[in-house]
């Protein structure tokens, strides 16, 4: 099933075709779990995420009309399940402490500078607002243009340019880096 094109598998599946889904899943799987973990920054929160995006694939694959890719579609479900999980998850518990004051620093007794910058930044992110982690995770975790966040999102290009350069602003902040 390699060979066929999103577009002919969701019409296979739609009919009822099994390894048409197990393609669908296959080939999608990696970028929808990699998206929610980049959401949810645990693994079996993200996990839990990309399980519930394809059980919601199967109920809504009907409605799916072609007014943008299957990629494009699903991405736009991705987000909105990932949003959803976060609002759950954040009424439960923190994710995670808040930022210090302080940046990292190089006691070796600590853990790897890059460990502790990459979780620092993963705090910041989470303070953003949502719509503008939601840009950030698109054009800059996932490398699509702002046209394309702007399908997924379902608003204008600008939109994503004025909140990409929001969350920049807000993320040197957060950060500690404003001149």
């Amino acid at each position: 099933m390699d060979d066929y094109t999103d577009i002919e598998l969701v019409d296979l599946a739609r009919g009822g075709d099994a390894r048409a889904w197990q393609a669908l899943f296959e080939r999608h799987y990696p970028m929808v779990h990699r998206l929610a973990f980049r959401w949810c920054g645990a693994g079996q929160d993200a996990e839990d995420v990309a399980q519930e995006v394809f059980v919601k694939l199967v109920r809504k694959l009907q409605t799916f009309r072609r007014r943008s890719s299957f990629r494009t579609w699903l991405y736009r479900i991705t987000v909105n399940t990932a949003r959803d999980s976060g609002r759950r998850l954040s009424l439960r518990q923190s994710r995670h402490e808040s930022l210090s004051d302080e940046r990292p620093g190089n006691d070796p007794a600590d853990p790897p500078r890059d460990m502790v910058m990459v979780s620092w930044i993963e705090s910041a992110l989470d303070r953003l607002p949502a719509p503008q982690k939601e840009a950030v995770l698109l054009v800059l975790g996932e490398g699509m243009s702002h046209g394309e966040a702007a399908e997924v999102l379902g608003c204008m290009e600008a939109t994503v340019s004025w909140r990409i350069f929001r969350a920049r602003g807000t993320l040197r902040t957060l950060l500690g880096q404003e001149k």
